[in-house]
């Protein structure tokens, strides 16, 4: 059985922001350095059933994602925006025991 690796989902999610939009035109692979193409296609799955990403087969039969959705992008700027506010909020510490 396969867990939710939320790394692994993220990863994804950022490199599929990264790629150029090439309208429904399916990448000819996908891989995200340190995980497996089985755990990499489970995960690109749970995201297609989140509705975070669109996907679509390639000529091996392998569902890749084409693009991210509004709720992908959505994420993508909330996890951002929490990271900067822990940022802030830990500088205010590290100020206040100076």
């Amino acid at each position: 059985m396969m867990k939710r690796d939320m790394l692994c989902l993220t990863e994804i999610i950022r490199k599929i922001e990264k790629m150029k939009y090439q309208g429904e035109q399916v990448p000819t692979d996908f891989s995200i350095k340190g995980y497996s193409k089985g755990k990499v296609d489970y995960h690109i799955q749970l995201l297609k059933d989140a509705d975070f990403i669109k996907t679509s087969t390639n000529e091996k039969g392998r569902e890749l994602p084409i693009r991210l959705t509004w709720k992908g992008h959505e994420y993508i700027f909330q996890t951002l925006n929490s990271t900067v506010k822990v940022v802030e909020e830990g500088i205010g510490v590290v100020e206040d025991l100076m």
